[in-house]
C-alpha cells in the first residue's frame, strides 16, 4: 500500500518526495488504484487482533482480501503471521 511507502519516507526524513512518488503512481493511468473505506477500516481492526498487526498493515491483508490479491511484495515479517498472504521477497 502506498501508506507504507508514505511512513517510510516521512521516517527517513524524505518528505519532499512524498508528491513525486503520489504523482508518479497516479501517471499510471492502466494500474487499479485499491479504494479503502470505512468498512474497511472497520475489518482491519479484526486482523490487527487475529494477527497482531498494527492499523495500518493491518489495512494490507484486508484490502487484498477484498480485492483478491494474495502476493505481497514485502520484507516486512509481521506479514508472515498472515497464513493466506504470500509474501514474493523477504
Amino acid at each position: 500500500m502506498i501508506q507504507e511507502v508514505i511512513d517510510w519516507l516521512e521516517y527517513n526524513n524524505r518528505v519532499r518526495e512524498v508528491e513525486a512518488v503520489v504523482t508518479a503512481i497516479n501517471s499510471y493511468v492502466s494500474m487499479e488504484k485499491a479504494e479503502v473505506t470505512w468498512s474497511d477500516m472497520l475489518a482491519a481492526l479484526d486482523d490487527m487482533k487475529r494477527y497482531g498487526l498494527s492499523f495500518v498493515d493491518a489495512l494490507i491483508p484486508q484490502t487484498m482480501r477484498k480485492y483478491g490479491v494474495v502476493e505481497l511484495y514485502s520484507n516486512d515479517k509481521d506479514f508472515d503471521r498472515v497464513e493466506w498472504v504470500r509474501k514474493v521477497w523477504s
